[in-house]
């Protein structure tokens, strides 16, 4: 007869139990389904499970101890039988043939997925499915995990032991595995990767305990994921976290508006954050007042910079204007040099306005406003996006410079003229 692989369809022989015990598991690997693969094992797995055979004498002192046992007492020999059987069943891990190691792990697998394990069959199988998983190939080792992942008695040790494994076996069990314990995700959400706590933050139905734990470092991508993750519970605190570290990351800000637990007054301090669109769509869901919204937004634009730096802006501007410096480019290399107050200062004076005028539109307007202070200083469109990001970088522009954003500016453009696009600026800025 040929070699028998180890599979589902051996499973339903020997498994008689409502559990799936130590004896049995090494009964079926070693007797019942696959004693030819592992010839050297079959008279131990007899020794444990069948008579005893002639000349047991023979048998090594562990074997011939197991037999002793079996005519000495009943009780004792039920212990040694779980002992030796777990002691074999970690022999078959050290088989060499890959093929071989491949079907016992498969195997095994297929009989955690049967049937529970019992209490003392959970450590073995545990032990032995991470010691095979170390030594068979990526593929059967990802469809065994697969496998594992969505067993709810699969052993706790082998899925705590993937959980922390490399991210592309992890990320299988952190996402679907009941087994993993809140402990167990406290523990990958202090010590995990970046890459691992990412997969922990989209994991469904994740609570306080460890959102909390997630959330205080305050790393964007980790946040992103976990305001993705509509069935997380976030708490009040780590909402305050996520909302400071969105105002640097537009992706976060999106994400965090698309929630459904914020209370209003969060989700106002959020719409100060967010382009005109999104603006309308958390007046709706939240019932906000627009009005009081955008006041809260003209305030925060009108007490960002201080009085002392406004001085020194409008020096550098009258220095500038005095020598004939002062121009769209004067414009944008300050802004590019980080110097704000300088640009809202000089963008102010090109196109007729006062600072709070400008500062009021560009909060209120976003692109539309940066596109026509572009237009009405004299600067060529492809200067846009330089300004664009720029702006984006000290947390005044709140767009993606793509899709709607990338069409409402090539609007301005090619609809607007330069003393158009002051007067207009005017208008958006006239609640200052």
């Amino acid at each position: 007869m040929g070699e028998v692989p180890l599979g589902r369809t051996d499973i339903g022989h020997g498994l008689d139990h409502h559990v799936l015990t130590v004896e049995t598991l090494y009964h079926c690997l070693c007797v019942r389904s696959n004693a030819r693969i592992f010839n050297q094992e079959y008279w131990f797995g007899h020794v444990l499970h069948c008579q005893l055979p002639p000349g047991s004498a023979s048998l090594t002192s562990f074997q011939g101890r197991s037999a002793l046992m079996l005519h000495k007492n009943k009780q004792t020999h039920a212990r040694s039988m779980v002992s030796n059987s777990a002691q074999a069943i970690a022999q078959l891990a050290q088989l060499r043939d890959p093929t071989k190691r491949q079907q016992l792990a498969m195997g095994v697998t297929d009989m955690c997925l049967a049937q529970p394990l019992a209490p003392s069959a959970e450590p073995v199988v545990g032990e032995l499915l991470i010691t095979l998983s170390g030594a068979i190939d990526a593929p059967t080792k990802l469809a065994m995990v697969e496998k594992l992942a969505t067993s709810e008695w699969a052993p706790h040790s082998a899925i705590r032991h993937f959980a922390f494994d490399e991210i592309e076996t992890a990320c299988v069990v952190i996402r679907k595995s009941p087994r993993l314990t809140q402990q167990d995700m406290i523990s990958l959400a202090e010590t995990g990767s970046v890459d691992h706590r990412r997969h922990l933050a989209s994991r469904p139905n994740l609570g306080l305990a460890v959102t909390d734990v997630l959330v205080k470092p305050g790393e964007a991508v980790i946040l992103r994921a976990l305001a993705n993750n509509c069935t997380a519970q976030i708490s009040e605190s780590s909402l305050d976290i996520c909302l400071n570290v969105a105002k640097d990351h537009m992706k976060l800000r999106e994400a965090l508006a698309r929630r459904h637990d914020l209370s209003a007054e969060y989700a106002t301090q959020l719409c100060i954050m967010l382009p005109e669109n999104w603006r309308e769509d958390l007046y709706r869901r939240f019932g906000l007042d627009k009005d009081y919204v955008e006041g809260l937004a003209v305030k925060a634009a009108l007490s960002a910079t201080s009085a002392g730096v406004d001085d020194e802006a409008i020096r550098a501007i009258n220095a500038a204007e005095k020598s004939g410096a002062l121009t769209g480019k004067y414009a944008l290399t300050a802004l590019r040099a980080g110097k704000a107050a300088v640009f809202d200062h000089a963008v102010a004076r090109l196109c007729g306005l006062t600072p709070a005028q400008w500062r009021v539109a560009l909060a209120m307007g976003g692109v539309r406003a940066a596109a026509m202070a572009c237009q009405a200083c004299g600067l060529d469109r492809t200067d846009y996006p330089i300004i664009h990001r720029a702006l984006q970088r000290d947390g005044r522009m709140h767009q993606q410079l793509e899709g709607e954003a990338m069409n409402a500016a090539a609007n301005i453009f090619r609809m607007y003229g330069p003393e158009k696009a002051a007067n207009t600026l005017r208008q958006m800025g006239s609640r200052s």
